[in-house]
């Protein structure tokens, strides 16, 4: 029989282990409170890496840029003369000296790079979304070609005369290709019968036809032509070591305005996502929000080619670099992509000119470098070929 010596401990151990402490609902409180606080960090975090974050570097990119060359120039010349550009115009800052004339030349570069860049990269990330497939990018659609073929045809005939009738020529040739791209996909799936039949194929396969038959028009054309050619030169790789700052100015409103056609149609590729069903069930207009878009891209495209020629690869490599970043929304995640693309080609521009000084290695050609990896990675991931 057990003694109560043995007896009584146990109760009071048992009771004094069911109550609680006051405090520890403080702890639970505070824990849920963390927990709840999370989510709220991680968007902030999201936020400052899509926007505060490419903006900084935005800047850095472009002192660099406006300083390196054939002749570098220390910081604090290249930020004196910078002020000096803003405060009373390129040239009354370039007559300062040899360092401040260095610095005001490469101004029509670094502006049009970083319009370029968001450009693109913003027309990746709008046919990636609009039509639902990963390798959406100008280049690979046959976008940028297409544009490419339009200006070389406007060259020959003499109609290419001035940054409006580029841009013109460019969106023109754009669109053409889109709805080459995209009436092929359209009629093959149309085509395909019975959902057991074999797929068909994507806007993707299609588009590299499209571009292989662009580019190799433009070929023939300037192997026919070659005052033609003389004059598309610059076009061919994608550059701008010959950017006018009156053209890019003037093609930038243009830009401006598709890239907030793009944002205020963003909210509408979160519904896409879901399929045309389910974001008609949520309300949302999916023809609608895919015109928008695709008009986005075709004016940005146009832009871009307009402005430096068909530069690859940027509207596919910096929206699923971004995307690992999992932004809150896809507005921010365009918003991102406009910074990011800015930084990522004003700083190949600048790697670019000191890598083979005085020689150069033209954006088109670090943008490939760069994409073609990414490129490899996304193709032998699973589903990329829907």
């Amino acid at each position: 029989m057990p003694s109560p010596s043995s007896a009584g401990p146990a109760g009071p151990a048992s009771e004094t282990a069911r109550p609680s402490h006051p405090s520890s609902g403080v702890g639970r409180a505070r824990s849920f409170a963390s927990a709840g606080a999370s989510p709220d960090r991680a968007r902030a975090s999201g936020a400052m890496s899509m926007t505060l974050a490419p903006a900084a570097l935005l800047c850095l990119a472009v002192v660099a840029a406006l300083a390196l060359g054939a002749r570098a120039v220390d910081p604090g010349t290249t930020l004196r003369t910078i002020s000096a550009a803003l405060t009373h115009g390129l040239e009354t800052a370039g007559s300062a000296g040899m360092d401040a004339a260095a610095v005001t030349s490469r101004v029509p570069r670094t502006v049009t790079a970083a319009v370029v860049g968001a450009a693109l990269a913003v027309a990746g990330a709008a046919l990636q979304g609009a039509t639902r497939n990963p390798l959406g990018d100008p280049g690979l659609l046959g976008l940028s070609s297409g544009a490419a073929l339009a200006m070389a045809i406007g060259l020959a005939l003499g109609a290419a005369t001035s940054a409006p009738t580029i841009m013109a020529l460019a969106a023109l040739g754009t669109l053409l290709a889109a709805v080459l791209v995209y009436g092929t996909a359209a009629a093959a799936r149309r085509n395909g019968g019975a959902p057991a039949a074999p797929a068909p194929p994507p806007p993707a396969l299609a588009g590299a036809a499209g571009g292989a038959g662009a580019t190799a028009c433009t070929t023939a054309l300037l192997v026919l032509a070659p005052p033609v050619a003389e004059r598309f030169r610059h076009w061919t790789v994608g550059t701008v070591a010959r950017a006018d700052l009156g053209d890019t100015l003037m093609l930038a409103p243009v830009v401006a305005f598709a890239l907030a056609a793009a944002l205020a149609a963003a909210p509408g590729l979160d519904a896409l996502a879901l399929g045309d069903d389910l974001a008609h069930g949520l309300g949302a207009r999916p023809a609608r929000t895919r015109a928008v878009l695709l008009a986005s891209t075709v004016l940005l495209t146009a832009a871009g080619v307009a402005l430096a020629g068909p530069v690859a690869f940027v509207g596919l490599v910096v929206p699923h670099a971004l995307r690992r970043l999992r932004p809150s929304s896809t507005r921010l995640l365009l918003l991102g992509c406009a910074l990011w693309g800015a930084v990522l080609l004003v700083a190949a521009d600048a790697v670019g000119r000191v890598v083979l000084a005085p020689a150069e290695i033209h954006v088109g050609v670090s943008t490939v470098l760069l994409g073609v990896p990414v490129l490899l990675v996304l193709l032998n991931r699973r589903g990329m070929g829907a």
